[in-house]
């Protein structure tokens, strides 16, 4: 019986929960004090141009065609805002799993209504790390990518949670309405 090497993982190269939000905290100070509104906007930015067809989310931004034209709308600009005020919660809270969820899950149930998919949060993930890891260059590294991936997995899960709990929510009332019209008292 043998091993494929390159199969084998190095058990001190994984992080452990503690240790990815320590990193998580420290990557975030740094981008709070260099970067915070211009990671906002190059995240918008980033994933209209990585997924094009997640743009019709955002009706402000279906007719925005270049980055200047992302970067200058002020629609454009309060999500990003809003979007940097809501991982700011997140990590400020990043060892409080359950109001971690708790607000995670509420902002999926949200995002239902706009017709957001579970799926689509997986391009956000990648999006965002992308613009952390050109803003933070060799601030970057191979373990606070890990860091990183492991803490937008957390919302990534959360966040469609909460969408499909919504989604459920909604496909009870749907039944109820639907019974309530069929056989009225």
């Amino acid at each position: 019986m043998g091993c494929n090497s390159s199969r084998m993982i190095n058990a001190s190269s994984l992080l452990t929960a503690e240790q990815s939000h320590c990193l998580v905290r420290d990557t975030w100070a740094d981008v709070c004090n260099k970067y915070y509104e211009e990671v906002g906007i190059s995240f918008m930015v980033q994933i209209f141009h990585d997924y094009p067809q997640l743009r019709k989310l955002w009706i402000f931004a279906i007719n925005l065609e270049t980055e200047q034209e992302v970067r200058n709308n002020a629609q454009v600009r309060y999500h990003a805002a809003k979007i940097m005020y809501t991982l700011n919660e997140i990590i400020n809270n990043i060892d409080d799993y359950d109001k971690r969820r708790r607000i995670l899950e509420g902002l999926g149930q949200i995002h239902f209504t706009y017709d957001v998919q579970p799926a689509y949060f997986e391009g956000a993930k990648s999006s965002m790390e992308r613009v952390l890891s050109s803003m933070l260059g060799k601030n970057f590294t191979h373990r606070h990518k890990q860091a990183w991936t492991y803490f937008f997995q957390q919302i990534v899960v959360d966040l469609g949670r909460g969408v499909e709990q919504q989604a459920i929510l909604a496909g009870s009332l749907k039944k109820e309405i639907k019974t309530i019209t069929e056989h009225p008292i």
